[in-house]
């Protein structure tokens, strides 16, 4: 029997040297920094947040230029992406239409393909009104990517903050079935 007890109190008393230790592990990593060292990350936070790509530090003549170059290639890139959606859109558009049109195909089939006509319609009228209730509320450019239950909203360089943020995601959650953690935000470049 004292074989017994003394296994018990070995057990135990490990037990509790190992509790002490994570006790003491956890507290180590989880205190709080000091002043010093918060203040120095906070620097450098703040210096990795600043350094958007395309942003300018120093407001100057030299830098209009590179702003006006940068509107430019921001107009652009929408522009380009909106093409991109428009042809993409006709393209799948023209094919089950021509799908439809073959007479070997089964009315079954067509039925399918006339459904899923539909729900791409949806998608899309989904996606443009999206870009226009955002477009509306953050007053810049966006292009919004539907792709079945995720979705992807680039916006203009610079119009990103937490505002827009939660007006973007309240937009595409009242409107889609997108649900906020299959949302991405992007800003362009």
């Amino acid at each position: 029997m004292s074989m017994f007890v003394k296994k018990k109190q070995i057990l135990a008393a490990t037990l509790i040297v190992a509790l002490a230790a994570a006790v003491t592990v956890n507290w180590y990593y989880s205190k709080p920094k000091s002043d010093a060292s918060a203040k120095t990350s906070t620097v450098a936070e703040e210096e990795t947040n600043r350094q958007n790509l395309g942003d300018s530090l120093l407001v100057g003549a030299s830098n209009v230029a590179e702003d006006t170059t940068a509107v430019a290639s921001n107009a652009e890139y929408f522009a380009s992406a909106k093409l991109e959606q428009k042809n993409v859109k006709d393209e799948i558009e023209e094919k089950i239409e021509k799908i439809l049109k073959n007479e070997n195909v089964s009315e079954d089939e067509k039925a399918k393909l006339t459904t899923l006509l539909e729900q791409f319609k949806s998608t899309l009228k989904a996606q443009t009104d999206c870009e226009e209730m955002i477009k509306a509320k953050i007053g810049g450019e966006c292009v919004v990517i539907i792709n079945g239950e995720k979705a992807q909203v680039i916006i203009e360089n610079g119009k990103s903050n937490d505002s827009t943020i939660l007006q973007i995601t309240e937009i595409i959650e009242n409107n889609t079935p997108v649900s906020p953690e299959n949302l991405t935000i992007i800003e362009a470049k």
